[in-house]
């Protein structure tokens, strides 16, 4: 074979005088359409290169450690311009790196949803940004077809071997073993709870208050048990934590012990402007201690403020709206002026997700651990309203939006650039630089030009608007590259 001996010739005396040869039957590549010779003579000298080095590692395997052939890839590769355009963000990228990893993103989306593949000369770039990229590693597929799985499966074969879980749980050092149990909570939350419940005798106080903290995650009415079990701990810490996982467990008995502590302290009030009228807790008895409430200092006044929040927090919520007799929302209204209840009470409502009181508090307090509790369009409609009612510090709004799937609706987007164009408007463009471009709807692109097209010395926001026409434009040039 001369292909490399000619391909140098190329090289050395330029192609107007000797012509790239042709890429060898043997290597099965099909040489892209249209290209010049020089482009030609670039691609092989590439393809050379790449097959000289993979010569190279194969010379030291044994044949049966060659990978098997990539199979054929029936797909249809996607069309030239939108082929370009995925090499351009790959390659020599229009918009900053967020957003272009954004645009890959949306670029797999639509290939995905027309039936077309990547190309395949630029399966390795692709590749190689979603090891770092995980929003790109997740939408690789089904773009990438056959050949970029076995693609895929190559790198993973080849990479090494991470060190992986041990067979025996109790053999592994105790930030191990916990980051192992975090990690079962979150997919198998009774093995985790069975694999705790199994060992607890033998593990110490650390690792038992460490393992226990896991539990956060999933948390369970079946959880009730081992929970009840760590109330009666020798060491603070562990008991510490098991009274806080049972705060957020309403159904449970000691939740049930908690609500015979409140109700005797609640009452209402007035009678025309009523209000709760509520009493501080007695001194704790042997069962109040076990269920958390602080003892009294050997010196110095109790803390009875302090056990009326134990108490409130792990009462069920149902205990208010019995006291009051009227639902959650009205029943909050009884409680403005108990600043410290009502932020115990707030506090509750959102470790234990209570739609009905979350509701209820958020008509009285925009507050973030409220409105993440939402679901995402009730969460988008709250945003919106308060926006506009100018009821909050939009500053403070900017972690819920970021956390809102995208992109927004037309309202919450209307409004959010609203909030931007306002007079001092660049501080949340600021904020949600890394996320708005993409957060914005297509409907939304005509007033962001709007407003980037004033005359406006506030870089930030100048910026923030600049990438947000830049996304657009080249997400609508994707768009209509796969139709």
């Amino acid at each position: 074979m001369t292909w490399l001996p000619d391909l140098r010739t190329a090289a050395l005396v330029g192609t107007a005088r000797h012509p790239a040869p042709p890429p060898p039957v043997e290597l099965a590549v099909r040489p892209p359409e249209g290209q010049s010779s020089e482009e030609s003579l670039l691609d092989q000298a590439a393809l050379a290169d790449s097959v000289t080095r993979a010569a190279r590692a194969c010379s030291t395997l044994d044949a049966a450690d060659l990978p098997e052939p990539a199979p054929p890839d029936d797909a249809p590769e996607a069309s030239g311009e939108a082929s370009r355009l995925l090499d351009l963000l790959l390659t020599q990228p229009p918009v900053g790196l967020e957003l272009r990893s954004q645009l890959v993103t949306d670029w797999l989306q639509a290939a995905g949803a027309y039936g077309r593949r990547v190309p395949h000369r630029l399966l390795p770039l692709l590749l190689s940004l979603a090891d770092t990229k995980p929003g790109v590693a997740k939408h690789l597929n089904p773009a990438i077809g056959t050949r970029g799985r076995w693609l895929q499966d190559l790198k993973a074969g080849t990479s090494k071997p991470g060190q992986g879980m041990a067979e025996d749980w109790t053999v592994l050092k105790s930030a191990d073993a916990t980051t192992e149990l975090e990690r079962l909570r979150r997919t198998d939350p009774a093995a985790a709870r069975g694999q705790l419940g199994t060992h607890w005798e033998i593990l110490g106080a650390r690792e038992r208050a460490a393992h226990l903290a896991t539990f956060g995650t999933n948390l369970q009415d079946d959880d009730e048990e081992l929970l009840e079990l760590a109330l009666d701990d020798k060491a603070k810490t562990v008991r510490e934590v098991a009274a806080g996982l049972l705060d957020r467990l309403p159904a449970s008995a000691r939740a049930g012990r908690m609500a015979a502590r409140l109700l005797p302290l609640l009452r209402i009030k007035g009678v025309l402007r009523k209000q709760f009228e509520i009493d501080l807790p007695p001194g704790p008895d042997a069962a109040a201690l076990r269920d958390g409430i602080q003892p009294d200092p050997r010196s110095g006044e109790p803390d009875r403020l302090g056990r009326l929040d134990a108490v409130v927090r792990g009462a069920p919520l149902d205990v208010w709206t019995t006291v009051s007799g009227r639902g959650p929302a009205a029943t909050v209204a009884l409680l403005k002026g108990e600043t410290r209840v009502f932020e115990t009470i707030l506090t509750t409502a959102a470790q234990r997700a209570d739609l009905g009181w979350v509701r209820a508090l958020l008509e009285v307090r925009t507050d973030l651990r409220l409105l993440s509790i939402l679901p995402s369009d009730e969460r988008e409609d709250t945003l919106v309203r308060h926006i506009r009612a100018g009821t909050s510090n939009p500053f403070a709004l900017a972690t819920p939006l970021r956390e809102l799937p995208k992109p927004w609706g037309p309202d919450l987007a209307d409004a959010v650039l609203g909030q931007i164009a306002a007079k001092n408007g660049g501080q949340l463009a600021a904020l949600l630089a890394d996320i708005l471009p993409a957060a914005l709807p297509p409907e939304a692109a005509g007033q962001a030009r709007r407003l980037l097209e004033r005359s406006d010395d506030d870089a930030a926001r100048r910026r923030v608007l600049r990438d947000a026409v830049q996304y657009q434009s080249f997400r609508q040039s994707l768009t209509d590259a796969f139709q």
